[in-house]
């Protein structure tokens, strides 16, 4: 091997075959529509951030309780029945004023009851009935009691505080690894349909196929973390994914999608967080679409939007960006697969969170001739270090069990 006098270069590397070629930007445009979640997170910069450490966390809290519950004894419709046996007596402080609904068949307003005193252990409260003389009703076991503000008496001593306890969600960066090898006999060989050789033929079809390992991840993945689990004893690292980590909104389509649960849907999965998000769903969620689209739903054309060819759905809730994802399909014959799934996605509540520090950037790399082992070939390395950070589960939604859908 000849020596190299003076000052090595980008030269030497690129005449050995070792630059890394850096594709994390380019990845999402390699065929948009083959991992529309994956070109989404990419082509908005706000969607990508960095992390200096495998594991990063966020916390995540909500408003005090607004509902609660009556315990299994019902209560009697007299101001003399001041107690009230609750299922969670936490939800409660002296001075709260709740309701108590009455059928939905009914045109009268709810007895309003004022807590005077309450019991941590036995979950009693203690309260004025038939506040504003609105008339008294019966308490029923397991009755559904709505929260409505406090009231005080003037110059009271300070109240309880009520807080909620923020909950910590930790996420992972998972590693995803494409290889593809070539002999060098196979890589100075003239072939068929690959002008510039197959070695960059199969190249491109790695970074298509790594896009989709990553967006199998961001739908299918469910977090984890284990020290010692690899096959050397070593950290290995799963990160989070939509189908997991959403368990607050889940909507049944039960088998034929009708326009009332899909309105029902709308309604749960814009209840918080942006009256925009994007809609990513399965061919015959969106088959559905296009029907009611006709008569009955607001969809404007396909434009581009995130990289991606979206349809914009307004619903009476909000607005979807339509986006269709070839992921979500049939298993293998007879089997089950996830062809009945769509999700709501609020995308200012997901990032890509890529490994990066100390001057070491473990974005999507293309890395030719990784291996020096002397052989008579060449293998070539597509490395991603990332995982999906999914915060506020609440605000994203997940629709399932659509077989077909009514006309």
């Amino acid at each position: 091997m000849p020596n190299v006098i003076g000052v090595r270069s980008t030269g030497q590397a690129i005449s050995e075959e070792r630059l890394v070629r850096v594709v994390d930007a380019d990845i999402g445009l390699l065929e948009p529509d083959l991992a529309p979640l994956i070109t989404m997170l990419n082509f908005g910069q706000k969607q990508r951030k960095r992390t200096t450490s495998p594991r990063f966390e966020h916390f995540e809290d909500d408003y005090v309780a607004r509902w609660a519950q009556n315990g299994s004894a019902a209560v009697a419709n007299t101001t003399a029945s001041t107690t009230v046996t609750v299922v969670d007596s936490t939800l409660f402080v002296v001075g709260d004023l709740f309701v108590v609904p009455k059928a939905v068949t009914s045109s009268t307003a709810p007895e309003v009851c004022r807590v005077t005193a309450v019991n941590r252990t036995t979950h009693e409260l203690t309260v004025v009935r038939n506040v504003g003389a609105a008339g008294v009703d019966t308490i029923s076991a397991s009755a559904a009691l709505r929260l409505t503000g406090d009231a005080h008496e003037e110059k009271e001593a300070i109240g309880t505080s009520k807080t909620t306890t923020p909950a910590k969600i930790v996420g992972y960066t998972q590693i995803f690894r494409t290889v593809a090898e070539f002999t060098k006999t196979q890589i100075a060989s003239e072939v068929y349909g690959a002008a510039t050789g197959d070695r960059e033929r199969e190249h491109k079809k790695k970074l298509r196929e790594h896009k989709q390992k990553l967006n199998g991840a961001a739908l299918f993945g469910r977090a984890s973390e284990s020290l010692t689990g690899g096959a050397s004893s070593r950290p290995i690292r799963t990160t989070d994914g939509l189908l997991a980590r959403i368990t607050t909104n889940i909507t049944n389509a039960g088998g034929v999608l009708t326009r009332k649960v899909f309105e029902s849907y709308a309604r749960q999965a814009f209840r918080y967080g942006k009256s925009e998000k994007t809609l990513l769903a399965s061919p015959i969620v969106i088959s559905a679409i296009n029907q009611w689209a006709t008569q009955f739903l607001l969809v404007k054309p396909s434009e581009k939007r995130f990289g991606v060819n979206v349809n914009e759905v307004q619903t009476g809730h909000g607005v979807w960006l339509l986006v269709r994802d070839w992921m979500l399909e049939d298993g293998v014959t007879g089997q089950s697969g996830f062809a009945g799934q769509a999700f709501s996605i609020d995308l200012n509540e997901l990032f890509y969170r890529y490994l990066e520090d100390n001057g070491l950037n473990r974005d999507t790399k293309l890395t030719e001739n990784v291996v020096q082992d002397g052989s008579d070939g060449v293998v070539d390395e597509i490395l991603t270090e990332a995982g999906f950070q999914i915060k506020q589960e609440k605000f994203h939604a997940r629709l399932f069990n659509c077989t077909d859908y009514s006309a």
